[in-house]
């Protein structure tokens, strides 16, 4: 309830009690006179009508003008005149006639064919040389033999069949045992193989390795 509303109820209530005390007042004073009908008033029957809160107009702010963009008016550059192109003049071929060829006499010169004479090749006996090499393999695995001291121990001697590959610069590889008596026998000679520094092959035969295969003898000297 707004401030009016609570100040007219407020008014009412006095009224209200002013109206009784008047006529508490006029009936103990007036006899002869008939007694009055009184209504009582009460809060639930005034009415009391709200003022209707004021509705002010909203008032919009204007709509704001609409901003133009100009734009810088850009003179575009005039384009350059293309230079007129030349006419070519065909200028007309005069065609001359050739003059004819004077036929000379050539006078060819007999030369006799120069026979050189080249001295016979002689063959190179590539298998004495083989021959010679591998010999000379089986003379420094005997100079540099290692016989297992075990064996000499027990006096075991017998022969070592191996095969290995003898590379250009007289290094070794591929050592196998193919055929041997006693096995203490067959170290030896792989040992021997692997220690051994053998000559490059040499270079009449051609070959970038030989494959060997040879007996090695173990021998005791009586002594």
């Amino acid at each position: 309830m707004g401030r009016l509303g609570a100040f007219g109820i407020f008014v009412m209530v006095i009224a209200v009690h002013w109206y009784g005390l008047q006529s508490s007042l006029s009936q103990q004073h007036a006899i002869s006179k008939p007694k009055a009908k009184v209504h009582r008033i009460t809060l639930s029957s005034v009415v009391v009508k709200k003022p209707k809160p004021k509705v002010e107009p909203i008032i919009l702010p204007p709509d704001p003008e609409p901003v133009v963009e100009v734009k810088p008016i850009i003179e575009k550059p005039k384009p350059k005149p293309k230079p007129k192109k030349k006419k070519r003049v065909k200028k007309k071929k005069v065609y001359k006639p050739k003059p004819k060829p004077v036929q000379e006499k050539i006078v060819e010169d007999v030369v006799e064919p120069i026979v050189e004479q080249v001295a016979p090749i002689q063959q190179i006996d590539t298998s004495s040389i083989k021959d010679q090499y591998t010999s000379e393999i089986r003379r420094q695995i005997q100079k540099h033999l290692y016989y297992p001291k075990m064996a000499k121990r027990m006096r075991i001697q017998g022969t070592v069949r191996v095969a290995f590959r003898v590379l250009k610069d007289g290094s070794v590889t591929n050592i196998r045992v193919l055929n041997s008596t006693k096995k203490r026998l067959s170290k030896g000679a792989i040992k021997t193989l692997k220690a051994i520094s053998l000559p490059a092959i040499p270079t009449e035969l051609n070959e970038e390795f030989l494959d060997i295969n040879i007996p090695i003898e173990f021998k005791l000297i009586k002594g």
